[in-house]
């Protein structure tokens, strides 16, 4: 197993092998969040209850209050779709 490397892996329904892909730094490093005293997405420090703006110091979510009525929204059409 590999150490400190964020791993994922793909199992597809037609055949029995697991392919695993590493995640890159780019990818990580550009991740963001939703802080509301930036009104912004900005990258952010990720703790174990909360993660902070690395700009304010405050606490940012997943999606801005526009965002998040989209996204439950689709999630709510989408809901009863076979996978």
């Amino acid at each position: 197993m590999a150490s400190a490397s964020l791993f994922s892996i793909t199992m597809h329904a037609t055949t029995t092998t697991m392919t695993t892909t590493r995640a890159t730094d780019s990818t990580f490093y550009r991740e963001t969040k939703w802080c509301g005293a930036c009104a912004a997405h900005v990258r952010y420090l990720a703790s174990v209850d909360h993660s902070f703006c690395v700009q304010c110091g405050g606490k940012v979510r997943l999606f801005a209050n526009d965002e998040r009525s989209r996204v439950a929204e689709a999630a709510q059409r989408h809901r009863y779709q076979a996978v």
